[in-house]
């Protein structure tokens, strides 16, 4: 039979996944892809997860999706058998019944796919990747973020370590990037670090085509080493506008949002980021515990690592890298791929705990 013939493979590009096959498997294809999504509340008090599957044959395939997550975990159901169309991709529940959080935030996670005699397993350290009730103070001390949930993923060698949270009227970020130099933002300067993030509401998708309309808003932090009167927060694209700005290496001075805070400093190797944006400027995006919405970030090092996109770290398929994902702006440095898709999983919860 045709299935039998056809090697199933788990995909997932994580930087702490290894991907392992069963002794039958002799050859694989990419035309089965699995992922794991991101925890979108603590483990301890989140009662689903899903896992994404995604047929890229021309004909249907029948497959048995197996979780084991953490030892002392307990899960329902232990397994999910699914025939999926072409191109088809499906969202399986898993109900996870006992869990507990830890704190590096990494959890580990085995998935087999079975299909028949086939089989394959992959290992992935899965986030929790969600944004706690609170209000730090925007000051450049960044003692207020102990509360919050962090998520590291290292870029060649170097560490990048994003945190967030929420109140009723501001989205808050504080991210650390460990790199060699700080390149400020300065008038007709070569190169230029800085911290790029995008938030949607999570039914929001990336077209890929120029005309169509963003679902997204997307910004841009940067140090202003004294070149401006303070550290700047920029907004690239919101919702409505065409596609078509993504592609346009505009200047930063008229993008500036007034109502944002950021403070960018320099500690040892790390510079740390830190800004709030009023949801006020975001109204497609309603705050409220366990609300699910869509957050991604690029770090620049254009000296350095290059570009740092968390949407690889977060196991995006390499089918979901898109120009159109990422704003263009003067003098941003872009590598020979295109960035991941903007859209990762975020939950707003009530606490860490």
């Amino acid at each position: 039979m045709i299935c039998r013939l056809v090697q199933i493979v788990l995909l997932i590009v994580l930087t702490t996944g290894t991907l392992c096959f069963a002794a039958n498997d002799t050859a694989f294809n990419t035309h089965i892809l699995v992922r794991a999504e991101n925890f979108t509340v603590p483990p301890a008090t989140g009662p689903l997860t899903h896992i994404l599957v995604r047929n890229l044959h021309d004909t249907s395939h029948t497959v048995t999706v197996q979780p084991r997550f953490p030892d002392g975990w307990q899960w329902t159901p232990k397994h999910r058998t699914v025939t999926i169309e072409p191109n088809q991709v499906k969202r399986l529940p898993f109900t996870i019944d006992k869990a507990a959080n830890v704190e590096s935030n990494k959890y580990p996670v085995e998935i087999t796919v079975l299909s028949g005699s086939d089989k394959s397993v992959y290992r992935q350290n899965v986030v929790c990747a969600s944004a706690p009730y609170f209000k730090p103070k925007i000051d450049g001390n960044f003692k207020d973020w102990s509360k919050a949930i962090p998520v590291t993923f290292i870029t060649a060698g170097k560490k990048t370590i994003v945190n967030t949270y929420w109140s009723k009227r501001h989205f808050y970020l504080y991210v650390q990037v460990e790199e060699d130099k700080l390149y400020s933002y300065k008038k007709k300067a070569a190169l230029i670090d800085a911290v790029q993030f995008a938030l949607a509401p999570c039914n929001a998708v990336t077209a890929s085509v120029a005309e169509a309309k963003a679902q997204r808003y997307e910004f841009l932090i940067v140090d202003s080493a004294g070149f401006l009167a303070k550290d700047k927060c920029f907004c690239l694209i919101k919702p409505g506008l065409a596609l078509s700005v993504t592609q346009l290496r505009r200047s930063l001075e008229r993008l500036e949002i007034k109502e944002a805070q950021a403070v960018v400093k320099r500690k040892g190797r790390t510079t740390h980021y830190e800004c709030a944006i009023p949801f006020a400027v975001m109204p497609a995006i309603k705050p409220d515990v366990g609300r699910e919405i869509s957050f991604s970030v690029l770090v620049h090092d254009p000296d350095g690592t290059g570009i740092r996109d968390w949407g690889k770290a977060a196991g995006l398929w390499p089918g979901q890298r898109n120009w159109f994902a990422w704003c263009a702006w003067d003098p941003v440095k872009w590598t020979g791929e295109a960035p991941y898709d903007s859209k990762i999983e975020l939950g707003l919860c009530s606490s860490k705990y």
